[in-house]
């Protein structure tokens, strides 16, 4: 049951505005683990989604590598995730570290934060629309995204900072199409998570022995098939309505989901 009930909730809410750490805490934590133990499990376990991007982003992946001896939109993806996953390194082990010795979570406030911030995103793409029609959102990351996007990620080490919430965040605040700042958000999670998770073992390899090999299993597979599902769905809503009602719906979502869980 633990099992399918964290990989369910890993797989829905690391793609949505919502904290899955947090979640995962607040699940373990109910199972009888400490809160920093549960902290660091649900930090292994969000690599188990890191999987699933790779599987649904492989043709974005293929061009990547082709990035590194060819020129083309490989390269500046290729440069994008190496400066971005550079930059939350910075942020996030030492955030990572103070959270794991000792654990303070303010998960419900800080997804109420997002989901303001989501809300006022909201507000200025509407009155960007409104000023010009023509307006064109960007679709190629720069310089300049690569930095300001691995910046915010690294800021989720936080319990109750949402990756992809803060990541995409950020990206539609720097002028990208939804669309676009969700698949840049989903392909830099890649790194990002397999990076928590190997952070999580060599930190505390006791803690994760401590959980059964079926739990573990059972919600790494779990996750994987219900990742597919959420990003597939996702990536279509973000394709086909305007910016300011994508924000709309993530702000609502992390309003709703920070106020149940204060």
């Amino acid at each position: 049951m633990l099992g399918a009930l964290s990989g369910a909730a890993q797989g829905i809410f690391e793609w949505l505005p919502v904290s899955s750490k947090t979640i995962l805490l607040l699940i373990f934590y109910e199972f009888g683990a400490s809160p920093s133990n549960a902290y660091v499990v649900g930090l292994f376990l969000n690599g188990a989604t890191a999987a699933a991007a790779i599987i649904y982003f492989r043709k974005d992946l293929l061009k990547i590598i082709k990035g590194i001896y060819m020129r083309g939109v490989g390269r500046v993806l290729l440069s994008f995730l190496l400066v971005s996953t550079f930059m939350t390194i910075i942020v996030a082990v030492p955030l990572a570290s103070l959270m794991a010795e000792s654990l303070n979570a303010f998960g419900g406030f800080s997804m109420i934060i997002i989901g303001i911030l989501f809300a006022l995103t909201s507000i200025i793409s509407w009155i960007r629309e409104k000023i010009s029609a023509d307006v064109k959102l960007r679709e190629i990351p720069t310089l300049r995204d690569a930095i300001l996007a691995g910046i915010a990620q690294g800021f989720s080490a936080l319990p109750g900072i949402s990756r992809s919430g803060i990541t995409i965040f950020a990206l539609l605040l720097l002028g990208h199409h939804p669309n676009s700042a969700v698949r840049l958000s989903f392909l830099m999670s890649i790194p990002a998570t397999l990076g928590g998770s190997i952070y999580a073992y060599l930190f505390s390899p006791s803690t994760l022995s401590g959980i059964s090999f079926i739990t573990i299993s059972t919600s790494i597979i779990t996750s994987l098939v219900v990742s597919l599902a959420v990003i597939s769905a996702l990536l279509r809503i973000s394709q086909k309505i305007k910016a300011h009602i994508f924000t709309a719906i993530l702000a609502i979502i992390a309003l709703l989901m920070g106020t149940i869980s204060i």
